[in-house]
């Protein structure tokens, strides 16, 4: 059975659907994917999913695939809950009768125990809480921390000891929140970036390393290694600030923050070709650890492409879908076993998956790819009848044993 979260808004159709080549024999579990309610889309910016969300997916085993279709959206009061990594980047506030103000929710990050981390941000308060989870998205522990402007926060990382937090220039604006505007966040000229390094275990304040403005839209991984904090992420030099086409477009970044003397190195990762990186992951098994491949989506003139960079040789692997296709971030899945793969396999080794929209042909897809070799094009297709919505978060649910 896929594995189980309390009160998932979402349940397991008859449909079968329609499967184009052979899906792996050894992939079992629920493709699943978060985007806002319609009716609480409209007036939202930049592709940042926000509450009351809803969860359709996939559910993938022995070769089939079939709908898991969303029943109701998820409320106020599941504000992790109940897939933590789907949990929306901000809640709008809400009036009579909870009165609850509006929040912003970096994606959750999972530890090696199974409990999951984040960050909230709270307007009109002097701090944010550093969040901890189960697997249900029920809150175990918060730790609050000074925190000025309330920052859009999408994304935070885990190293062994530490949550890497960005108080970036994106901050929330009072005055177009009074107004009644659904994404009240701009871009603030001339205010400080920085990224913090919070204790796991409860710090009280983050320590802080300046760096140049800019702003972070997925964290990808952070390790620590010889006494400094290495950061990959997808860096923004500008956002929600209505730039002109033309300038720098997001790429992925790598920070140095030294804990000896507190100097910060930067550079991008890869060489610059012009392409906007999107949306960036890691192989899970490598996350809190020195990683070799990357993996993601960027948008070309073209068309979109699936990539996979490769940290150790330099080399870049792509698989381009052409004019008129759009595709969500896509997910990985370890080839082994959940269990197995937890304990060890090869980095990189599996199953990266991703919905394409075809907007020529008017269909949307669930592709699976081999991780290591995209050139190869994709190893299936799942067909969605009716197309399906933008993705703004996914995740994949492994199926348990029994």
């Amino acid at each position: 059975m896929v594995q189980a979260h309390a009160h998932r808004p979402v349940t397991e159709s008859d449909e079968w659907l329609q499967v184009d080549g052979a899906l792996p024999a050894d992939l079992g579990g629920c493709f699943l994917q978060s985007f806002t309610h319609p009716v609480a889309a409209a007036g939202l910016t930049g592709g940042v999913s926000a509450g009351p969300h809803v969860l359709s997916g996939i559910r993938i085993g022995e070769g089939r695939a079939r709908w898991h279709r969303a029943r109701m959206s998820v409320r106020r009061d599941a504000l992790l809950g109940p897939v933590p990594p789907l949990a929306p980047a901000m809640w709008p506030g809400s009036g009579a009768p909870d009165r609850l103000g509006p929040v912003s929710v970096a994606c959750p990050v999972r530890d090696t125990t199974g409990a999951w981390h984040t960050v909230v941000t709270y307007p009109g308060l002097d701090y944010a809480e550093h969040l901890t989870a189960d697997s249900d998205g029920d809150v175990s522990h918060a730790s609050p921390f000074p925190l000025q402007d309330a920052p859009l926060m999408q994304a935070v990382a885990l190293t062994t000891r530490y949550v890497v937090v960005f108080d970036l220039p994106v901050v929330h604006r009072q005055a177009a929140a009074l107004m009644g505007s659904r994404f009240p966040y701009a871009w603030q000229a001339g205010r400080p970036a920085r990224i913090g390094l919070l204790a796991r275990n409860g710090g009280a304040e983050p320590r802080w390393f300046e760096v140049e403005p800019c702003y972070v839209s997925h964290a990808v991984n952070a390790y620590e290694e010889d006494g400094r904090v290495v950061v990959d992420a997808v860096r923004h030099a500008r956002a929600f600030d209505g730039a002109a086409p033309g300038a720098e477009p997001p790429h992925l970044r790598r920070w140095t923050l030294d804990l000896a003397t507190g100097a910060v190195g930067e550079r991008p990762v890869i060489a610059a070709d012009g392409t906007s990186q999107e949306s960036a992951l890691v192989d899970e098994r490598a996350r809190g650890r020195s990683h070799r491949h990357v993996f993601g989506s960027r948008d070309r003139t073209a068309g979109s492409a699936l990539v996979r960079h490769d940290l150790l040789t330099g080399a870049t692997e792509t698989w381009e879908f052409g004019e008129g296709v759009r595709v969500d971030p896509p997910v990985f899945a370890p080839r082994a076993a959940q269990g197995e793969a937890a304990s060890g396999g090869v980095e990189g080794d599996g199953w990266l998956m991703a919905v394409a929209h075809d907007a020529v042909r008017r269909v949307s897809e669930l592709l699976v790819f081999d991780a290591l070799d995209l050139a190869a094009g994709p190893r299936a297709s799942v067909c969605i009848p009716g197309g399906s919505p933008v993705g703004c978060r996914v995740t994949w649910l492994p199926s348990l044993a029994g």
